[in-house]
């Protein structure tokens, strides 16, 4: 995961799709539950934003794997590159 602008965008999207103060910092390595507390009806809100911003689909049983901010800007970057291959 090497894409500043990529991580902005979702940062920016979690931020409010998870409704994350903003006082409160978010890093490619903020933990969505623990660090943000995006309770599971917000996290199902940023999931819907980024498939809709993405145009990508995000697998049911892929999310338990999905917990960094990070892990979703590799993600996507991953199904952004296939869908252009």
């Amino acid at each position: 995961m090497n894409d500043p602008t990529l991580l902005a965008e979702i940062s920016s999207i979690v931020r409010q799709a998870g409704r994350i103060p903003n006082q409160v910092i978010i890093t490619a390595e903020s933990r969505m539950v623990e660090d943000l507390n995006i309770d599971s009806l917000d996290l199902v809100n940023v999931v819907l934003k980024i498939q809709d911003h993405f145009d990508v689909a995000i697998d049911d049983e892929d999310m338990p794997n999905l917990r960094r901010v990070s892990d979703l800007v590799a993600y996507v970057a991953a199904r952004r590159g296939s869908a252009a291959a």
